[in-house]
Parts: C-alpha cells; sequence; structure tokens
C-alpha cells in the first residue's frame, strides 16, 4: 500500500507518515502496549478511569489477536479500582468514537458523577 497511501493523504484517511515511518510505529505500539511496559503505568493509577472497549476487529489484526489484548484489561480493573470497563462495544478501535460516541459519552459522565460525589 506503500504507493496508495500517498493518494490518500490529502482525503485525511491515512497518516502523514511514510510506510516505514508507520511501520516503526505500530512496532513501538506494540512493544510499549505489552502487560510488562504498560502494567505497571496502570496499577499506579490514582484518579478514576473508565474505559470503553471496543469488541470489533480492525484492519490488519490476525485471528483473535485483538481479543487477547482486551482480555488483559481484565487483570489491571482486577488490581486497580480506580479503573474500570463502563461498556463494550461493537465498533472496532477506528469507528468507536463515530458510532459509539453515546456510550464515550457515559463514560465520562460516570467519572463526572464520582467528581461531584465528593472523590
Amino acid at each position: 500500500m506503500g504507493w496508495f497511501t500517498p493518494l490518500l493523504r490529502p482525503t485525511g484517511l491515512t497518516p502523514r507518515m511514510t510506510a516505514e515511518e508507520q511501520a516503526n510505529s505500530n512496532i513501538e505500539l506494540g512493544r510499549l502496549s505489552r502487560e510488562s511496559e504498560l502494567g505497571p503505568v496502570l496499577d499506579n493509577i490514582a484518579v478514576p478511569v473508565r474505559y470503553v472497549v471496543a469488541s470489533g476487529t480492525s484492519l490488519g489484526s490476525r485471528g483473535d489477536e485483538q481479543e487477547r489484548i482486551r482480555a488483559g484489561l481484565d487483570a489491571v480493573t482486577a488490581r486497580n479500582a480506580n479503573i474500570r470497563v463502563s461498556a463494550k462495544v461493537s465498533s472496532n478501535h477506528g469507528a468507536i468514537v463515530r458510532k459509539d460516541y453515546q456510550a464515550i459519552a457515559g463514560a465520562v459522565r460516570e467519572v463526572a458523577a464520582l467528581d461531584r460525589g465528593g472523590r
């Protein structure tokens, strides 16, 4: 897709990176998303956090790859009471804001209600 991507850049449908930059970015994101890297950061969160979890498959995913990543969230929520899943929606991560904005608004309201409650 390297030759096709520059043609789509003016539409805003593709990143303004070369194919190599995109690949390197995805590799780095994969490393940072590992439980060994991200777990300690999430364990130290001391404020209320709500997730809206996408359950759809994403472009480039293989097999149950996305679901295995999402399953790691269960361990995090068990270790840190500040982190909870507010909703699990059918969209994938690329469409969640467009299709499931109501679930996102609900998560924001949930945290705001905690703040009004004296937290």
